[in-house]
């Protein structure tokens, strides 16, 4: 059984492994953004996506973290996630590391996106900036560098080995049954109150990474080496990550609606 656990642990962090909201989250996220934005901005995405490395949306959005795995993209490996000190109960701009963080690369790519024109640097930031938007809203994005954002936190997730973050990033949303049903998600936005919709397209990113962090400290609090995480606990933290991925969703067509505006004229 020991054996067994710290194999688990192994596969978990190897490469690729690190810090990603898993494919499932980001797909959903994108295919919900691109129903809800607006007609123009619906244009102007398929537009960018026609010059870039992807030609689906969805499909696009898990492709910033198969490029950062290539030499010529290493250097946005720091841009999925924040740390900060375990001690710290609030985000500031200043956590952000000199390579960079989340915050800092969600300004770099919305510039990118301001400006005009169909090409391929648009379109990557397209993709890095959608997918980045995801990446906030995972909790253990914003979490602690001594820990991996959660790689290292080693769990049972109904009676297998996990880590927290693997939990978060994919575990639960595959529980939840959004690896086999496109639609679900669609169904939870659809039924939520208009008013709520419009209470979540404000803030910005770093008020985002605030709600994240806040998160992140309520799990490590019920954290105790080797726990269980089975039905009880997916009972509990899964309403917060369907939420969470809703909330991704609604915030990245607000801000696609506002970053994409078509030139006058066009």
């Amino acid at each position: 059984m020991r054996l067994a656990f710290f194999l688990g642990l192994m596969l978990c962090w190897l490469p690729g492994k690190v810090l990603a909201f898993g494919s499932i989250g980001h797909q959903q996220v994108c295919s919900l953004a691109y129903q809800l934005v607006k007609p123009d901005t619906r244009q102007q995405i398929d537009l960018l996506l026609a010059v870039g490395p992807e030609k689906q949306f969805a499909e696009g959005c898990i492709w910033p973290d198969e490029a950062r795995r290539e030499p010529a993209y290493q250097f946005t490996t720091p841009f999925h996630y924040l740390n900060v000190p375990r001690q710290q109960s609030q985000v500031k701009a200043t956590d952000c590391a000199a390579r960079g963080c989340l915050l800092s690369a969600l300004k770099h790519y919305a510039a990118l996106l301001k400006q005009p024109g169909q090409n391929r640097q648009r379109a990557e930031a397209l993709l890095f900036y959608s997918h980045l938007i995801a990446d906030l809203h995972q909790p253990l994005h914003v979490s602690y560098a001594d820990d991996l954002g959660g790689n290292k936190t080693a769990v049972y997730y109904f009676g297998k080995p996990s880590n927290l973050h693997g939990i978060w990033d994919t575990a639960m949303l595959k529980s939840l049954g959004y690896a086999d049903n496109q639609q679900l998600a669609a169904g939870k936005l659809a039924a939520l109150p208009p008013a709520t919709i419009l209470q979540w397209q404000s803030g910005q990113p770093l008020v985002w990474a605030q709600q994240s962090l806040t998160q992140t400290r309520k799990v490590y609090q019920r954290y105790k080496p080797g726990m269980l995480f089975s039905q009880p606990e997916l009972d509990r933290d899964g309403p917060l990550i369907e939420t969470r991925l809703l909330q991704a969703a609604v915030r990245l067509a607000w801000q696609l609606d506002q970053l994409l505006q078509p030139a006058p004229g066009n």
